[in-house]
């Protein structure tokens, strides 16, 4: 029996808890060094998820077994066929995970709301270090992570700083408030026209977009999302994709 699996073999006999010993410590490493193995782990979990789903998993199983078996009656000097027979059963089951990942995207996109949505979506900002300047208590609490320092400081503050509208904003959001972090998202927008001021502006844009979508309000979003997507320098163009806008707007009532 030829013993030259495939990363994708490995992997898929990691998720059935086939593997042991050596091998079981080289796909766990792999995975845990390599991004690549990371996302293919993950597609494949999904589907085999969606296999159970599907009721498709007894043909990839029959697929697997037969190849195994196949394999094994090979003779390890015939490289060249065992090579091509793992390459054929491959493409079987990549036809399969293909249609079922196909089966599970239409299952995702039927299925969606603006929350889930939201929290398929969502990261939360990431506030780079700016050396040289004071910043207020807001700010300092949101570099460190302390959002409801942040949301107690902003509300018993009597005049915010400006950029602190957008700590605050982004920290409602943390907290599932949106509807307070579309206000304090709205002031900021507003304060930079009055003021002629462009904190935050291209994040602004995105946050209160996803504001907007945790806040079951897809119509006002979609603007905000096509005006990201049509602009290719915007730092949040690839988080907007077509499909994104495609789902977006099919939460439209």
């Amino acid at each position: 029996m030829n013993n030259n699996f495939t990363t994708t073999e490995l992997l898929i006999q990691y998720l059935d808890g086939d593997l042991e010993g050596g091998q079981l410590d080289a796909i766990k490493k792999s995975i845990q060094d390599n991004a690549d193995v990371r996302e293919e782990l993950q597609q494949l979990g999904l589907a085999k998820d969606a296999i159970k789903s599907y009721g498709l998993k007894n043909k990839v199983s029959f697929i697997h077994q037969e190849m195994m078996e196949e394999l094994k009656q090979n003779n390890t000097s015939n490289t060249g066929g065992v090579v091509r027979k793992m390459i054929q059963y491959t493409a079987r089951i990549a036809a399969i995970v293909i249609l079922v990942l196909g089966s599970v995207e239409a299952y995702q996109y039927l299925t969606l709301s603006p929350k889930k949505l939201f929290n398929e979506t969502y990261t939360a900002f990431n506030l780079h270090e700016s050396r040289g300047q004071i910043n207020s208590e807001i700010e300092d609490a949101f570099k460190n992570a302390n959002m409801n320092m942040v949301i107690e400081q902003f509300n018993s503050a009597k005049i915010p700083d400006t950029k602190d509208y957008f700590f605050a904003g982004n920290a409602f959001l943390s907290q599932h408030q949106p509807a307070k972090a579309i206000d304090a998202f709205i002031t900021l927008q507003q304060k930079n026209k009055t003021d002629n001021t462009h904190y935050f502006e291209e994040d602004i844009d995105y946050y209160l977009a996803l504001s907007y979508l945790a806040n079951n309000e897809p119509a006002k979003a979609i603007p905000l999302f096509e005006k990201i997507h049509s602009d290719k320098n915007n730092p949040y163009h690839q988080k907007v994709s077509s499909w994104f806008l495609i789902k977006v707007k099919h939460l439209m009532p």
